[in-house]
C-alpha cells in the first residue's frame, strides 16, 4: 500500500471515495506479497496492483460493488479450473484479498505518519462482527505483514538506512539504487569538497566525517545496508571494524580481489575473527561483469536484495 499512498491521499483531499483491495494472505506461489494493494476510486480510477494483472478485473468488479454500498469482503482467488480463460492464478497459488472502503481521515493520518518516518501499522478487521474496522496503531517491532485471527496488521516501518562511504562516481549510482529500493540513503566522506549536493542530488543526507566516527553514532539495525566504496585502508579498515560490531544486515566493500585480500589481512591483524570477515561481501556486488557505475549499482542492489531475502546467489 505504501507505493500508492500519495494517490490515496490525493483522492481523500478531493473527497473522492475509494475502495482498497489488499492482499492479506498467500498460499504457495503468488505474484505479490501480503500488503500489496489495488485501489479503485468512485470515478473509476485505479492505482496499484494485487496480482500483476491475472485477477485484477475480478477485483475491480468486487470493488465497484463495495463502492455501491456493499459490505467489506474477504475473497480468495486461485486456479479456477483447467481453462486458462477463467479467473485464476496461472502460477498455481492462492491469494486472499480483503476489500474495504477507505476512511479519508485515516488515509491522511497514515500518509502523514509515513512521510514523517513514524513507526506505525494499519490494523484491518478482515472477518467477524467488526469486519471493515480500520485503525492506525504504533508499530510493535514487526516488519512483515501478518494476519492474526480476525485482524490483518500491515506495518509501515520507517525506511531502512543505507550508508554509502566514499564520495566517488560509483557512490552516486549506488545512492540512486538505494533510493529506488526504498532505503533512506546517507553518503559520507571525510573530504568536504567531494560531498556536495551537485555531485549527489539523489540522497537523503550528506555527511562530512570519517566513516568510522559517523558509524559509531549512526542508527543501525538488521535492516541496515553499509556500502564501503572508499577502497582506501585508512578509511575502510576502521569503518569495517565498526560495521562488523553492528547488527547491520548487509556489509559490502569495494575493491579488487587483491585489495580485498590485503584488507582482510589487516582486519585480522586488528583482531577481527575470520567468521566476522565472512559477513563482508567483497568484492561488493554480484559478479555480472559490471563496468560502469550504473552497472555496479545494479550488481550491488541485486546482492542487497538477495541478502535480505536470504536467497542463495553466486558471490
Amino acid at each position: 500500500m505504501r507505493e500508492i499512498l500519495d494517490t490515496l491521499e490525493r483522492w481523500a483531499a478531493e473527497g473522492v471515495r475509494a475502495v482498497a483491495a489488499t492482499v492479506v494472505k498467500t498460499e504457495r506461489s503468488a505474484p505479490r506479497d501480503p500488503g500489496a494493494t489495488l485501489a479503485v476510486s468512485e470515478t473509476g480510477d485505479v492505482a496499484g496492483s494485487v496480482t500483476g494483472g491475472c485477477v485484477e478485473p475480478a477485483v475491480y468488479e468486487e470493488a465497484q460493488q463495495v463502492l455501491a454500498g456493499g459490505p467489506p469482503r474477504l475473497l480468495a482467488y486461485g486456479i479456477a479450473d483447467e481453462e486458462a480463460f477463467e479467473v485464476g492464478l496461472p502460477c498455481g497459488g492462492t491469494v486472499h484479498i480483503f476489500l474495504f472502503q477507505l476512511q479519508h481521515d485515516l488515509v491522511r493520518r497514515l500518509s502523514g505518519a509515513v512521510s514523517e518516518e513514524k513507526p506505525v501499522a494499519l490494523e484491518l478487521t478482515v472477518s467477524g462482527p467488526e469486519i471493515g474496522g480500520q485503525r492506525i496503531v504504533a508499530l510493535d517491532g514487526r516488519y512483515d505483514p501478518v494476519i492474526d485471527g480476525d485482524t490483518f496488521v500491515l506495518p509501515f516501518a520507517p525506511r531502512p538506512n543505507m550508508y554509502v562511504f566514499g564520495a566517488i562516481d560509483h557512490a552516486a549510482a549506488v545512492a540512486r539504487m538505494g533510493r529506488f529500493l526504498g532505503f533512506h540513503v546517507t553518503v559520507c566522506d571525510a573530504r568536504a569538497r567531494f560531498v556536495t549536493p551537485e555531485r549527489f542530488p539523489d540522497v537523503d543526507a550528506l555527511v562530512v566525517e570519517w566513516p568510522d566516527r559517523f558509524l559509531r553514532e549512526a542508527p543501525i539495525d538488521e535492516r541496515t545496508a553499509i556500502c564501503v566504496l572508499t577502497h582506501d585502508h585508512k578509511f575502510d579498515i576502521p569503518a569495517l571494524q565498526v560495521a562488523l560490531d553492528s547488527p547491520a544486515g548487509y556489509i559490502g566493500a569495494m575493491g579488487s580481489r587483491r585489495t580485498n585480500d590485503a584488507r582482510a589481512e589487516r582486519l585480522q591483524a586488528e583482531g577481527v575473527p575470520e567468521e566476522a570477515l565472512a559477513r563482508i561481501h567483497a568484492p561488493i556486488g554480484l559478479d555480472i561483469g559490471s563496468r560502469t557505475p550504473e552497472e555496479v549499482a545494479v550488481a550491488i542492489g541485486a546482492q542487497i536484495v538477495a541478502t535480505f531475502r536470504k536467497t542463495a546467489v553466486p558471490a
